[in-house]
């Protein structure tokens, strides 16, 4: 141990092992496709456990890198940085390097440290590691994604949404597989975040929705559903949401969509920058929040926000010129 390194406090060390073990299990068990085990070891509404249930393994082989050939079966934990709750585990190929004669020992482990990938952890009491998986990061910490390497370029295409991955059907119902589907096919337009917020939009509205709510969903056809879905997406994410093209889409009218997406929005009570399912933060959230430390309560706002409600946004915001570079869940 180096003279000024602090020793790791008994439980933090305990929690270190069981992290880099949960680590390996998570890349054994991707790389045999043991979906069922992966998720146990994914947090459940994570965006490990969203790319799960609507990709399978596909997304997280993919960020792992298990298909590169510099992987050759190698990939292990090699670094932590640990804090209360939460863990970066990152994980890497180790190569031997060996040097000159007069080092000691003639040779020793060297880590590929450009090549490998992350793992966002949260802490997990009762879980069988104590950790669960937040999210699998396709770069190492002190990395980048480069587009001139084959995998790199493939990681970003699929995460920006360029490359659709095939959907996990067995775990979706009727309406998901339909605005999934119809939002892969738009090439570019929404990324795997953007897919993500959809999903757990509609899975939120039948959380919300009573028996007979529910009753009356079931009788509406899936079309009905899905296009509201993606129209409110749309809007969230500040791209120019037609009706009449989306309902061409979807083969329903505009006003049948329209007023879908009302019901969605009415239930869920959400506005245009929801950061449940908004990739983009509210320009004025701080102001919002700077309010309400202050005590004061911004009535106007609200009234407004109600009216707007009612007209299902009917003003855009444009879409921000970064948008495209925009690889994957932050």
């Amino acid at each position: 141990m180096a003279e000024n390194e602090q020793p790791i406090p008994g439980d933090w060390q305990r929690a270190a092992l069981e992290a880099a073990r949960l680590g390996e299990a998570l890349v054994l068990a991707v790389r045999q496709g043991q979906s069922g085990l992966v998720e146990t070891l994914v947090a459940p509404e994570s965006a490990a456990g969203w790319s799960v249930r609507l990709f399978g393994l596909a997304l997280l082989r993919l960020d792992l890198r298990l298909d590169d050939p510099r992987e050759q079966n190698q990939l292990k934990p090699y670094d932590l940085q640990i804090e209360p709750g939460m863990a970066l585990l990152e994980l890497g190929v180790i190569s031997t390097l060996e040097v000159g004669r007069e080092e000691t020992p003639a040779e020793r482990p060297h880590l590929t440290r450009l090549f490998g990938s992350s793992l966002a952890l949260r802490q997990a009491p009762g879980s069988e590691y104590g950790w669960l998986v937040e999210e699998v990061l396709p770069a190492n910490s002190n990395g980048q994604l480069r587009p001139n390497d084959p995998t790199d370029a493939q990681i970003i295409a699929v995460h920006q949404g360029k490359t659709a991955l095939p959907l996990r059907l067995e775990t979706l119902d009727e309406v998901e597989k339909l605005f999934l589907g119809k939002m892969q096919g738009q090439a570019g337009k929404f990324n795997l975040e953007e897919l993500y917020n959809a999903a757990r939009l509609w899975q939120d509205f039948l959380k919300d929705s009573g028996a007979d709510e529910l009753s009356f969903i079931k009788s509406q056809a899936p079309a009905e559903w899905a296009g509201g879905v993606e129209y409110l997406i749309t809007v969230f994410d500040y791209h120019q949401a037609d009706p009449d093209e989306l309902g061409v889409l979807y083969g329903i009218t505009a006003e049948t969509l329209t007023d879908h997406a009302r019901e969605l929005a009415f239930t869920l009570k959400v506005t245009q920058f929801d950061d449940r399912y908004s990739i983009h933060p509210d320009p004025v959230g701080h102001y919002r929040a700077l309010f309400g430390e202050l005590g004061i309560n911004p009535k106007r706002d609200d009234k407004l926000m109600e009216a707007r409600r009612k007209n299902i946004f009917n003003s855009i915001e444009e879409v921000p010129s970064d948008d495209d570079t925009f690889f994957g869940p932050g």
